[in-house]
């Protein structure tokens, strides 16, 4: 498959997409123009100089973020409802003088929750809405400057904080005080009540403790990290506790894997590729990690590099890596791992695309703007190049999205514009909204999830560009369900006037068995029934699950059509007829789109995808609001059908067995029509069973079918994949439809 270019669609558009997070740059930019909360600049620098920011390709724009000018204290006040802060006792007048530290509660090393295979599961297969959680364990200058006033060297990385404050002790204390009190087991708790079922959690290799830093640019400072790692498995317990996935993420690695200063170091060096020593540390660090966590419930991965140069090795690298990691236990086979693509998409689209094990590609999408002219481009142009159908960003994802069976992840984003962007606005919030949400909306739809960068800044109150809290409700939603309120009223009332209409409402009432997000006790999502490999097998739950249920049953056809049908035909089949397999009961007209419009979001008119070559034979994905859309259409259909199923249903099974009876033959199926029906039903017990767990939504569906069918081993006929995948995700639809009905039913309340 070929996929777009990205740099060349976004050159034509008069747009550039970031080759790395914001470079930090302290007080005014020469050249720059920015907005009035702090936004992004532009400053165009020669090839020559970006070779090592670019891995080699010579060609960038390199994108700022001005801190300001004062002075910067530990304290910050925090815009989140959970009213957390973080106060200190260092300052820039007092930089090398602190208060000696000791934690309130001594931090110990935990042990974590015993393993749960089936709520792991759940964990690292779902769609994920999640939050950076932003220089926490991995220091950046331009996020949290108070705790480099004191620091040494070029006061830019995580190095240069630990070798500085005039001893090692000393900077230990100033970063176990950053650790207890940059983000707390409240803010756990906030993010929970918003939505946010995931968080990204950067570390350093630093961070396991000083084993680890021997033999590395850290071994001299490693007693500073002597409690860390306690702090990063605590950290990973909150999030267990309010039911939050964490992907952990390697983002400083030994030698640095980037010569950016959020590697860890900031000498302008990358030494890891080119050095076997450093290659073989970090797989050692790798590997212990594996150790550590592939066992954690809710650990839904170990992300292997943040932002690699794009050398020619880093293939092999990632294949050398993932080898050795495969192997560190039976869990580690089949955990996922995530693969940075080092801002070039394509390449490792084609990668993903090659492994049959469960990786995953992470895009990190940063905007800003090139040349002079283009700094002028409105910030409605960045919406367009959002919007399916346009041939740009959106297109480029959903490509690679195809190409990878939708392991893909777009793990680094804001809502960062140029003053520039704004300036002929004639509703600049409106505009910045649309802008941030736009991407919010196409990464949901086209992958399997995203993560803002980043959840705080020392500057929140005025930043509604790179910290979450400030822009939650603001330049965000206000909420992050997995099943957003503005559908469930689409259900209720009629179709929006948009399917992309924006989700603000708080929906924290919608559960499925979890106590509320502001309490404590119990808040742990269920647990769920071991079926990843006996789904659609007899389950009274399953059976039970609604009076709208649909049955894994037929109806009459032509039993000739049938065993003539490929599975290309069931496929790729976009219209109704006497020879089509429908189950019994299930709904054609919003599921047929929905299920065969490969990742096509947000359309006007779905069957017109046909004529546009989208409609593919992948395993397709549309829009919560999209079928809400569809869904309202027919709602009056559907609602019979939803009334008649059972019954119907029964019906069926009662004439089959009355046949018998009377000495006529059972109906039987063919092998293609036992593939249809057990997909069908495995997808209708995926919704629910992912709905029951927190109310989150299946997300890695590729990965999935692929899992599901090699834990079935001979259940599916070889051949016949082709039609359990195409059914599996018409149940899915279907089910999760169901599942709307279902909360619509709940926020109405009783009749």
């Amino acid at each position: 498959m070929v996929l777009i270019d990205l740099q060349k669609v976004l050159s034509t558009l008069g747009l550039v997409s970031s080759i790395a997070k914001p470079i930090p740059v302290v007080g005014g930019l020469a050249g720059g123009l920015l907005d009035s909360a702090g936004g992004v600049v532009s400053g165009v620098s020669s090839g020559g100089s970006l070779n090592g920011l670019l891995g080699g390709s010579g060609n960038g724009i390199i994108a700022a973020v001005n801190i300001g000018d004062g002075n910067f204290t530990t304290s910050s006040s925090d815009p989140s409802t959970d009213g957390s802060s973080s106060t200190g006792d260092i300052t820039a007048q007092d930089a090398c003088s602190i208060t000696p530290y000791t934690p309130p509660t001594p931090v110990i090393l935990e042990p974590f929750a015993p393993y749960d295979a089936n709520k792991a599961l759940v964990y690292r297969y779902r769609q994920q809405q999640s939050v950076n959680l932003g220089s926490w364990f991995v220091q950046e200058q331009w996020m949290n400057p108070s705790l480099f006033s004191c620091a040494s060297g070029n006061k830019q990385a995580e190095f240069d904080v630990a070798n500085g404050w005039g001893s090692v002790d000393n900077a230990r204390q100033v970063l176990e005080r950053h650790w207890d009190e940059w983000i707390t087991e409240d803010d756990f708790k906030y993010l929970a009540s918003i939505g946010i079922n995931t968080v990204r959690l950067p570390i350093g290799y630093w961070s396991l403790g000083p084993v680890y830093c021997q033999g590395t640019a850290f071994e001299s400072v490693s007693a500073a990290y002597v409690n860390s790692w306690a702090r990063v498995v605590r950290a990973i317990n909150w999030a267990d506790k309010y039911g939050l996935g964490v992907l952990v993420d390697l983002h400083g690695a030994p030698g640095s894997q980037n010569a950016q200063a959020h590697s860890g170091v900031s000498d302008g060096q990358q030494n890891l590729f080119n050095n076997p020593t450093n290659v073989q540390l970090t797989i050692n660090i790798l590997t212990y990690l594996a150790q550590q966590l592939v066992k954690v419930n809710n650990v839904v991965g170990i992300q292997i590099l943040n932002e690699p140069s794009n050398v020619d090795s880093l293939p092999s690298f990632y294949s050398q890596v993932l080898g050795v990691l495969r192997q560190v236990s039976p869990e580690a086979a089949v955990f996922p791992f995530y693969l940075n693509d080092a801002f070039d998409m394509s390449r490792f689209a084609d990668y993903i695309s090659t492994r049959k094990d469960f990786v995953v590609l992470d895009h990190h999408s940063y905007f800003v703007f090139g040349d002079a002219n283009s700094q002028a481009t409105p910030a409605s142009q960045l919406v367009a190049s959002l919007q399916p159908g346009q041939g740009s960003l959106s297109n480029q994802i959903i490509g690679a999205s195809n190409e990878g069976r939708r392991n893909i992840v777009i793990d680094e984003f804001s809502c960062a514009l140029s003053g520039q962007a704004l300036s002929n606005s004639q509703d600049q919030a409106g505009d910045r909204r649309q802008f941030c949400t736009g991407q919010m909306e196409s990464y949901t739809n086209a992958t399997a999830g995203y993560s803002f960068w980043s959840y705080k800044t020392e500057n929140c109150a005025s930043d509604v560009n790179w910290c979450f809290t400030s822009a939650v409700g603001n330049t965000l939603p206000s909420t992050f369900f997995s099943y957003p309120k503005t559908t469930i009223q689409a259900i209720q009332g009629g179709a929006p006037s948009s399917p992309s209409q924006d989700p603000t409402t708080d929906t924290s009432f919608l559960s499925f068995g979890t106590s509320s997000p502001s309490n404590d006790n119990d808040y742990s999502p269920p647990t769920t029934d071991d079926w990843l490999a006996a789904m659609g097998d007899s389950d009274p739950e399953f059976d039970q699950i609604t009076e709208a249920l649909a049955t894994t049953e037929f109806d009459t056809l032509p039993a000739a059509s049938a065993a003539s049908r490929t599975a290309d035909d069931a496929a790729a089949d976009s219209s109704m007829s006497t020879t089509t397999l429908w189950p019994a009961g299930s709904t054609p007209s919003v599921a047929d789109d929905s299920a065969q419009a490969a990742f096509a979001v947000d359309a006007p008119n779905p069957g017109q995808l046909g004529q546009t070559g989208a409609r593919k034979r992948s395993l397709g994905f549309t829009s919560l609001p999209q079928r809400a859309f569809l869904l309202s259409s027919s709602l009056s259909r559907h609602r019979f059908v939803a009334r008649s199923t059972r019954s119907h249903s029964r019906r069926h099974s009662k004439a089959v067995r009355r046949d018998v009876a009377d000495g006529e033959s059972a109906v039987v199926y063919t092998p293609e029509q036992a593939a249809i029906a057990k997909g069908y039903s495995d997808g209708w017990k995926a919704a629910k069973t992912f709905a029951a767990f927190n109310n989150s939504r299946l997300g890695f569906t590729g990965q999935f079918v692929s899992d599901a069918l090699n834990a079935m081993e001979n259940k599916i006929v070889s051949g016949d994949e082709g039609f359990y995948k195409t059914w599996f995700m018409k149940g899915l639809a279907d089910g999760e439809v169901q599942v709307i009905k279902l909360l619509a039913m709940q926020a109405e309340g009783p009749q």
